[in-house]
């Protein structure tokens, strides 16, 4: 609501004016609705292709610059995509596991950022490989690690083994 009131825009709009065009995206996005006409929803529900959502994790794994252009701040990003610690979980010490709409699963010695959807899509950051790793899925586990879903590892695994293979 503050974004549409400062910009005049649509959240979907805005997005696609400074994101989505920039980056090339090959597929207009589909953002879910809080209500039938309402406005779209911010924290979730955000609908596109694999390879388009690939583009935005090389943008995050590019530190907000895209093809000479910085789309997004790297102080923004680097905060993004590091622990919350003011966040606190429910024995009351800080969140080492999520950042600003960013997860954070600590794997193999590597911090690794992840975007996750509630029907196991996922968009992986692996910084040591140069590599962005997208899963579009129907269903995530309901086991975890953590306060990671089990699959998550399942993807990066499987992900960092066929980079391996290269």
């Amino acid at each position: 609501m503050i974004l549409t009131r400062v910009t005049g825009q649509t959240l979907s709009d805005y997005a696609a004016e400074k994101l989505w065009q920039p980056m090339g995206a090959e597929t207009e996005a589909l953002w879910s609705l809080d209500r039938k006409n309402g406005m779209e929803k911010a924290y979730c529900c955000f609908n596109s292709h694999a390879r388009d959502f690939a583009r935005l994790g090389q943008l995050v794994l590019n530190k907000g610059h895209w093809k000479g252009r910085q789309l997004i701040s790297e102080e923004y990003l680097e905060a993004a995509t590091h622990p919350a610690t003011h966040l606190k979980d429910s024995k009351g010490k800080s969140v080492t596991y999520y950042g600003y709409q960013w997860w954070l699963m600590d794997h193999q010695q590597e911090i690794i950022p992840y975007a996750r959807g509630i029907l196991g899509q996922y968009i992986f950051i692996i910084p040591s490989q140069k590599a962005v790793i997208v899963r579009l899925g129907h269903l995530r586990s309901d086991t975890r690690i953590g306060e990671h879903p089990t699959d998550a590892y399942t993807w990066v695994n499987m992900g960092r083994d066929l980079l391996d293979q290269q």
